[in-house]
């Protein structure tokens, strides 16, 4: 029996467990999704596929299933982005075209243990422009016993000959119920707190499972609501100063920054389904006071201006520009409220009663 590691996804499995049994492989697959949803787990099982020994593949037990999962196959490989050791915080940090050109390299050698040469490129959307024209060079002459695994959250950001030569698999949020089982199962949590994660990563099993292995995940999630409430309760010297801190921090690693903007993102999307009267929807349910106060406080359409301001100062930040500035920047964009308030009325500060 095939023992595939992906939670959910089962279009996904069915599509490439069909093109194996045909024996019509693609030369490039592009899978695209949230971080954390299963991406880089699929690309290992279809690896592992793909060379498998067994009857069903992938089986999990022959030599070949079983080097791939402990990172030993010789014909396997992952490219990352790498960071630049400049001090230049608008350094571009991407997958560049010295990498893939030592994979054209290796590409153009015969396997020498398996099936295939596996290349899978996580983060691919993260490939400089002119890493991205060298990889077409592979994608429109493929080697014979070579696949190309693209992973992307942002595939829009991939060139479009790119994405044109890639069977594309999009992949969805996993359902809530599938990652509490598997949840209660590898980790051991009762229900409700398989539940509770479960509805807390948004669809994202690879953040479940790293929540239940490490409570930092938690403790970092809890920092950075308290950071967010602090923001919209404080005044502007504490916004500005946490403006600094997360600045400071992207100049050593981005993914910090962009985990703590999706924990944003996620608190604004809770107030606003308050305030559609819709709480059933709420993911920081712990939160619920301060949300119901700054639902109470601000319209939908001011809700919503916040959301896209947190969503362009990502963008700004991918575009190089000075984070220090883009964050003072999104500390002004956010609304003065009182979150203590019980009542909604008059809980906003008066500079911002009319911008709301």
């Amino acid at each position: 029996m095939a023992t595939w590691n992906t939670i959910g996804h089962e279009k996904a499995i069915q599509s490439l467990d069909r093109s194996l049994e045909l024996g019509r492989v693609s030369h490039a697959y592009l899978v695209t999704g949230p971080r954390g949803v299963g991406k880089a787990t699929l690309a290992l099982d279809f690896t592992r596929a793909l060379n498998c020994l067994g009857d069903n593949r992938p089986c999990g037990e022959c030599t070949q299933c079983q080097r791939i999962a402990a990172g030993t196959h010789t014909d396997v490989r992952t490219v990352r982005v790498v960071a630049d050791a400049s001090d230049d915080v608008r350094a571009r940090v991407a997958i560049g075209i010295d990498q893939v050109r030592e994979l054209q390299r290796e590409a153009s050698l015969k396997p020498y243990e398996g099936r295939f040469r596996v290349f899978i490129i996580d983060e691919a959307d993260r490939m400089s422009e002119e890493a991205a024209n060298a990889l077409l060079k592979t994608l429109e002459e493929p080697p014979d016993q070579v696949a190309l695994l693209l992973l992307a959250v942002e595939p829009d950001r991939l060139l479009p000959t790119v994405t044109s030569r890639c069977r594309r698999l999009d992949l969805r949020p996993v359902r809530r119920d599938l990652i509490a089982a598997e949840l209660e199962g590898r980790y051991r949590l009762d229900h409700a707190d398989a539940e509770e994660l479960a509805r807390l990563s948004e669809g994202r099993p690879g953040w479940a499972f790293r929540a239940a292995a490490e409570p930092a995940v938690m403790e970092a999630l809890s920092r950075t609501l308290d950071a967010v409430e602090a923001a919209v309760g404080g005044g502007l010297d504490r916004r500005f100063a946490l403006a600094e801190g997360m600045a400071n921090s992207f100049r050593r690693n981005r993914d910090t920054v962009r985990s703590e903007l999706e924990i944003w993102l996620g608190w604004w999307r809770d107030v606003l389904v308050v305030k559609e009267g819709i709480p059933h929807l709420v993911t920081n349910r712990s939160r619920m006071d301060t949300l119901s106060a700054a639902a109470g406080s601000l319209s939908a359409t001011r809700v919503a201006g916040v959301i896209r301001a947190i969503q362009e100062t990502w963008d700004l930040l991918e575009s190089n520009v000075n984070p220090r500035l883009v964050l003072e920047g999104l500390m002004l964009a956010l609304p003065s409220l009182d979150l203590d308030a019980s009542d909604g009325r008059d809980s906003i500060a008066p500079a911002e009663a009319a911008a709301s």
